[in-house]
């Protein structure tokens, strides 16, 4: 039965929208972004957090499908709307309610750990964010003490020099 509502539902022997999709990811890797994109994606797990929220809300999806007798899109909905908003549907202004027990629990379960993947994704990418600019303002920072060291190298020697003058003067003297 699950596999049914899964296979239906995504409507996945539609081969079209595949295809679609392989252009799309055709068109970025030619613009370079597949690197850069690599880069996001293995900064601070941020890839397993992707995955686990993703995995999360279908599991969660189908769950409340199968037990509320609702689409799967609309449980993809209801899934995505409690997982981030607590269950606000902010943008339609309804919300799906669950009538039976499971579903109640299914919801409950979306609430309390949906908000803490939610940050989880926001504070990965925040990491990955911050870590770029602290890498910028590092490289920066190098760079003045290159020139602090070639400032303290300078007065290393022009002390040397006059310290050799200064022998000449006294022994002169």
């Amino acid at each position: 039965m699950i596999y049914y509502l899964l296979f239906v539902g995504l409507n996945v022997f539609n081969l079209s929208g595949l295809v679609s999709d392989l252009r799309l990811l055709r068109l970025i890797r030619l613009a370079g972004l597949m690197g850069k994109l690599k880069i996001i994606f293995h900064t601070n797990g941020l890839l397993y957090v992707v995955f686990f929220t993703i995995t999360f809300l279908l599991v969660g999806a189908e769950a409340f499908a199968i037990t509320e007798h609702v689409s799967l899109d609309t449980a993809f909905w209801w899934a995505l709307s409690t997982a981030s908003t607590v269950g606000y549907d902010a943008i339609f202004g309804k919300t799906i309610p669950p009538h039976s027990i499971v579903g109640k629990f299914v919801t409950l379960v979306m609430m309390l750990l949906g908000i803490g993947i939610v940050g989880m994704l926001t504070s990965s990418i925040t990491s990955y964010l911050m870590r770029k600019t602290n890498g910028a303002n590092t490289l920066h920072t190098h760079d003045d003490i290159e020139l602090v060291l070639r400032k303290l190298d300078d007065l290393e020697k022009q002390n040397k020099d006059l310290a050799d003058q200064n022998k000449q003067i006294q022994a002169e003297i």
